[in-house]
């Protein structure tokens, strides 16, 4: 109030107007002058003392959180605190309206995880329960149709990893050698080298190695990716037969078990991986039915347990084993809707194959769907080659080169072909659940179908471009 009394005085006396006007007159005038030349030099003043970052009464730092006592640093004229600019977030509107996460959050920060539990029941909790309590009995054969040999360590024949069981030959290496065989190794360096006056012992070279080839068996980690969406309603059986058939051949031995339901918008991993069947049942009877049916997503979740597995042991040999009917309705891009250039459900499921190829991951896709028996009746061959060989002739006949760009372009085949499609892309096989049910073990077809590639045979196309000719 000083400093305004003693500005408005000096400008009364010594103001402009004063040789116009007299001295007491001219006090209202300069006084209506005053005031708006005053109110703007101080709203000028206190915008440019607010920006200050340094100085005296740099951000009129006057109030401070805490304790009202004073403090080191709060003389007149210095400031305590240090001020920085307060950047607004670059993430506006609704979470529907995001495509990416932000450096450090996951995509399913953004997503609404299924409720597992909410729908009807997928199997029978109380037979489920019945069942957990059950002891595989090891010691003898007639429970769990293996081999005694196999029956304590695993279903992979370890003569595919070349790692685990008992050496049976030697071979020479196939890149960096994983076990050395003495015995093959000094022979050979005994045959290359020549003998010599004065030379003691022989000289190993790289040329002379030669690594073991292991027999015996290894355990597996079997991921079962389950489809818990209402359209499963209607392969219910199917489910719990196929279930049982890998808790049967799995059950007793070192083979490791995981679960991961998928529906509604995304999926969730029930169990992770683990040889205790007792707590496997209790994951299974906690799957209810209802929603959507996000494959990639559970696809995707599939690799991420797989990733954590390997973290632990990285000398695992997964499987994954798809159940489902393969009408993908939600895409990875939770944001996207039905007609967006982002809505690719089917593509998704190229791009997470892919990933699982990539990650030398096997996977077996098993379709429930009864409408899909029609294919092996009408080309007489099993589903994944009668799938196969219709991609073959679409193919010819619509001019491409490429069967998973057939599939993708030709409607009909997007819709029907999905357990094909993601077999082809993760180099794996398709199943039809009744057809992988007549097997005489399930795991060892999934194996087998993870192990080859099937190749159509000239007279399989011959007769079936004469058939459709007709």
């Amino acid at each position: 109030m000083l400093i305004v009394a003693f500005t408005w005085s000096a400008w009364v006396l010594f103001s402009p107007l004063n040789l116009y006007v007299s001295y007491p007159a001219s006090i209202i005038p300069n006084t209506l002058l005053y005031t708006p030349i005053m109110y703007y030099l101080v709203r000028r003043w206190l915008r440019t003392m607010t920006k200050r970052k340094g100085g005296p009464a740099a951000g009129f730092d006057v109030v401070e959180p805490g304790q009202a006592g004073p403090e080191d640093g709060d003389e007149l004229g210095t400031a305590t605190r240090s001020y920085s600019t307060i950047t607004p977030p670059r993430i506006t509107g609704s979470k529907s309206d995001i495509r990416e996460a932000p450096a450090g959050l996951e995509r399913q920060f953004f997503v609404k995880l299924p409720d597992i539990e909410a729908g009807e029941g997928l199997f029978d909790k109380e037979e489920l329960m019945r069942g957990a309590m059950v002891r595989s009995r090891v010691s003898s054969g007639g429970w769990i149709r293996k081999r005694i040999s196999s029956r304590g360590s695993g279903s992979l024949k370890a003569s595919e990893i070349e790692t685990h069981g008992r050496s049976m030959r030697w071979r020479i290496p196939q890149g960096e050698p994983s076990s050395i065989h003495v015995p093959a190794t000094v022979i050979a360096a005994a045959a290359r080298s020549h003998p010599r006056e004065n030379q003691r012992g022989i000289k190993i070279s790289e040329e002379d190695l030669r690594e073991n080839v292991f027999t015996g068996r290894t355990p597996l980690t079997v991921i079962m990716v389950i489809d818990v969406s209402m359209s499963m309603k209607a392969s219910l059986d199917e489910i719990r037969q196929l279930v049982g058939r890998i808790e049967r051949e799995t059950r007793g031995s070192r083979d490791r078990a995981g679960i991961i339901a998928f529906k509604d918008n995304g999926a969730v991993e029930v169990q992770v991986p683990t040889s205790n069947w007792n707590k496997i049942y209790r994951a299974l009877a906690r799957l209810k039915l209802s929603g959507l049916t996000p494959i990639a997503d559970a696809m995707m979740k599939a690799l991420e347990s797989i990733r954590r597995e390997r973290m632990r042991n990285p000398g695992i040999e997964p499987l994954v084993v798809l159940i489902s009917d393969f009408a993908p309705n939600i895409p990875l891009a939770q944001g996207a809707g039905p007609g967006h250039a982002r809505y690719t459900p089917v593509r998704d499921l190229v791009y997470a194959a892919r990933l699982l190829k990539r990650e030398k991951v096997r996977l077996a896709a098993v379709n429930v769907d009864r409408g899909q028996r029609k294919w092996p009746r009408f080309l007489k061959l099993p589903y994944h080659d009668s799938l196969e060989l219709a991609t073959t002739l679409r193919m010819r006949k619509e001019g491409l080169s490429d069967q998973l760009e057939t599939i993708l372009s030709v409607p009909e085949f997007r819709q029907e072909f999905g357990a094909y499609l993601i077999a082809r892309a993760a180099g794996g096989r398709a199943f039809l659940s009744d057809e992988i049910l007549r097997e005489k073990s399930v795991l060892g077809a999934f194996l087998r179908g993870s192990g080859t590639r099937s190749r159509l045979r000239a007279e399989n196309l011959k007769r079936a471009e004469s058939y459709i000719a007709r």
